[in-house]
């Protein structure tokens, strides 16, 4: 598509993993009008709302969010945010991402995050439960994953959802490689699927999800809803029907690999694993004052 001296690629078959041919046709059907409308905007509509990256906390480092920060530059200015105590400092963004934290939030950055939300700020929490990832395994192939403390299960749960101290596994799951032998000193490697990197599937046909490919996840944890008045709560992402929770602490071991999974342990189905809050939110810090 070409627009004043500039050109967007046009997408109109869309890959879904495991779909029949005629149900991709189809679902690339029903997604051609958003697809043309999509790639117009991007080259007519001027960048006007701004959304950031939240710094302080031990959030993912300026190169891991690169793509997901080229992908957004398309709709939006994208900056990175730091509230280093500053009560206003989230009021000009239309949208603010905490991407992996690994400190605990003090209880007056919650504060501001949450007179943000208060005000119709959105937040988009993207929040590692257990502390695990694959760097822990290159040394050696057992690891154990603990509960990470970032101070957020109460505004969280005030606002309507709990991320439960567990890691999902799937036998929907991405590969991962194994050194399996040596010719020489060559190692050779194979590709094994590793039931904790779930592939996620669309819980719905909400918008933001609607004919969705897969979602990759990495040592994903289980969400479950908390009744709060007006909040509407929508799955947007869950695992396959054969799936099991391994609750905290979880021994993380690639020995398991050696030996193909029982199925009757995968007994699980269609475990939430990103929820969409929307509604008119309580205040974590209604009827306290905060210091």
């Amino acid at each position: 598509v070409s627009y004043k001296n500039q050109e967007v690629p046009l997408q109109l078959l869309k890959s879904q993993l495991g779909s029949d041919p005629e149900v991709m046709l189809n679902n690339s059907i029903e997604g051609l009008e958003y697809e043309i409308t999509s790639a117009i905007r991007r080259l007519t509509q001027p960048l006007a709302k701004e959304v950031a990256f939240l710094r302080g906390h031990g959030e993912l480092s300026t190169d891991r969010i690169t793509d997901a920060a080229r992908a957004l530059s398309e709709y939006y200015k994208v900056d990175t945010v730091l509230i280093d105590g500053q009560l206003h400092a989230l009021d000009n963004y239309a949208a603010v991402i905490i991407a992996k934290p690994d400190a605990p939030f003090s209880e007056k950055d919650k504060f501001i995050i949450d007179q943000y939300v208060m005000n119709g700020g959105k937040v988009l929490w993207v929040l590692d439960k257990m502390t695990i990832d694959m760097d822990s395994l290159e040394t050696t192939s057992t690891s154990i994953a603990l509960p990470n403390n970032l101070n957020l299960d109460d505004q969280l749960f005030r606002y309507g959802v709990r991320i439960n101290a567990d890691l999902i596994m799937d036998l929907q799951s991405a590969p991962i490689p194994v050194v399996t032998g040596y010719t020489g000193n060559r190692p050779n490697q194979e590709l094994f699927p590793w039931p904790f990197f779930p592939l996620l599937n669309a819980g719905n046909n909400h918008p933001v999800v609607n004919n969705l490919n897969v979602v990759k996840g990495e040592f994903t944890s289980s969400l479950d809803t908390i009744e709060v008045p007006n909040i509407r709560k929508t799955i947007l992402l869950t695992s396959s029907g054969f799936s099991r929770l391994q609750l905290s602490p979880v021994r993380v071991s690639l020995n398991m690999l050696r030996n193909d999974p029982d199925p009757k342990l995968y007994n699980k189905r269609n475990l939430s694993a990103a929820i969409l809050l929307e509604g008119t939110f309580p205040s974590n810090f209604k009827n306290r004052i905060p210091e």
